[in-house]
């Protein structure tokens, strides 16, 4: 079974920015390990309610025909 690099994502509690504006730390990090592609593949879905299926957690990626989404709901 293929490991799930999506697991060393930062938790979904982690702010992206600070009170300021300013990217956080753990945004520099998720996009460095994101252009580094050591997050794996991710997971195919059409929508949403497909994703939740498929696995996804809320705020969490998936992709849809090579765009990149985040699951809202």
């Amino acid at each position: 079974m293929a490991q799930n690099k999506l697991a060393n994502l930062p938790p979904i509690s982690n702010q992206w920015v600070d009170s300021r504006g300013v990217p956080t730390l753990a945004f520099a990090q998720f996009m460095s390990a994101l252009a580094a592609n050591t997050l794996g593949p991710l997971p195919s879905a059409a929508n949403d309610a497909a994703a939740a299926a498929a696995g996804v957690p809320i705020n969490g990626l998936y992709q849809a025909s090579g765009v990149v989404r985040i699951r809202l709901v």
